[in-house]
């Protein structure tokens, strides 16, 4: 019998899986990030960034023994400062919300379009709470779950509420450079605070575009919008320019939604780089004093957090390229995020 035949091939977008991260999901099955509705009306790079699945996650219990993913991807890995299992592959966790515990990756060629990896094999057939977490860099066109054919499959414990947590952003929000998807600072979030995190980070193109802010003010059930996007903007100009009207279109449909500012990192380089370090002071007094003048004009639910001090004494060391965050890095910004997330989240 070959490995195949011993395989029972699942498609996991039924019930009792719980697919989650994709915001348009119960109305368009896609793994994709922005509703279809976006194509042609935002910037075309935008459009294709949003077939990236980062944030997404598929939560369910089984007893299998064996576990394969087979997914067919929209290309190879491009990038030549992440690695393959960051951007193509898919994390698996053990345990209930609150203790999930890594597990293992899929493992496949640098230049797989396709594979098919066992994520585990020959374990006790014990029911386990299971959590695959979605490339990041990557987009999936089809994807089935390969189980040893006696496995029970059941449903995962629910969210604490059916809130969303979105956070707008950049590379550094979409993944760019965690070694495996599971270390994203999103889903690292994720396995802190039970909600549903909506990964909206586009690499190099978290410009604060008003068409993106609208389609995220249509987002069902938004519990907090986090805004990490100063690192994409070219200029202080772009920057001072952009946020007001982002927030302002959030507001006019969610008025008590709280919203958190985040301004960026600082960059490995800026002891060596003066300029470096002096832009990132101004850009963060703009949106500390941006979220001053919104509470002064009586905005209660919007708050500000300096980026510099999630990464705390670290940040020269918790980058890959100067910018983009290693797993330390993420570990660090997610770990600093979480208390203030929860606290605003125990406001309401």
């Amino acid at each position: 019998m070959n490995e195949q035949n011993e395989l029972r091939w699942i498609s996991p977008v039924d019930f009792p899986f719980l697919v989650s991260g994709f915001a348009w999901w119960k109305e368009e099955r896609s793994f994709r990030r922005l509703p279809a509705a976006a194509h042609g009306t935002i910037r075309s790079v935008l459009d294709e960034l949003a077939n990236n699945t980062a944030g997404g996650q598929i939560r369910f219990q089984t007893n299998a023994t064996k576990l394969v993913v087979k997914v067919k991807l929209f290309g190879t890995n491009p990038y030549d400062h992440m690695p393959s299992t960051g951007v193509s592959g898919f994390d698996c966790y053990f345990g209930p919300p609150g203790s999930q515990h890594y597990f293992g990756t899929t493992r496949f060629s640098h230049n797989a379009e396709q594979y098919e990896s066992i994520l585990f094999e020959s374990l006790e057939p014990e029911l386990r709470y299971i959590t695959l977490h979605f490339p990041l860099y990557q987009g999936v066109h089809e994807l089935q779950i390969g189980l040893n054919p006696d496995a029970i499959i059941g449903n995962f414990p629910p969210y604490d509420n059916e809130g969303k947590i979105i956070i707008y952003g950049t590379s550094i929000t979409q993944g760019g450079c965690a070694s495996r998807p599971g270390m994203a600072y999103t889903n690292i979030l994720s396995r802190k605070i039970n909600m549903e995190f909506i990964n909206l980070g586009f690499s190099g193109n978290g410009k604060g575009d008003s068409k993106i802010a609208e389609l995220i003010s249509e987002i069902e059930l938004p519990k907090c919008l986090v805004l990490d996007y100063d690192a994409n903007c070219d200029t202080l100009d772009e920057l001072a320019k952009t946020m007001p009207e982002f927030i302002q279109i959030i507001r006019s449909r969610h008025p008590v939604l709280p919203i958190l500012v985040v301004s960026r990192i600082p960059f490995g380089f800026e002891h060596a780089q003066e300029q470096s370090y002096q832009e990132r002071i101004e850009r963060m007094t703009f949106q500390r004093e941006l979220v001053k003048e919104l509470k002064e004009n009586g905005d209660d639910f919007i708050f500000f957090c300096n980026g510099a001090e999630l990464i705390g004494d670290l940040w020269n060391e918790c980058t890959v390229d100067g910018v983009h965050p290693s797993d330390l890095g993420f570990l660090q910004l997610a770990n600093g995020l979480a208390p203030i997330l929860k606290n605003i989240l125990s406001r309401e």
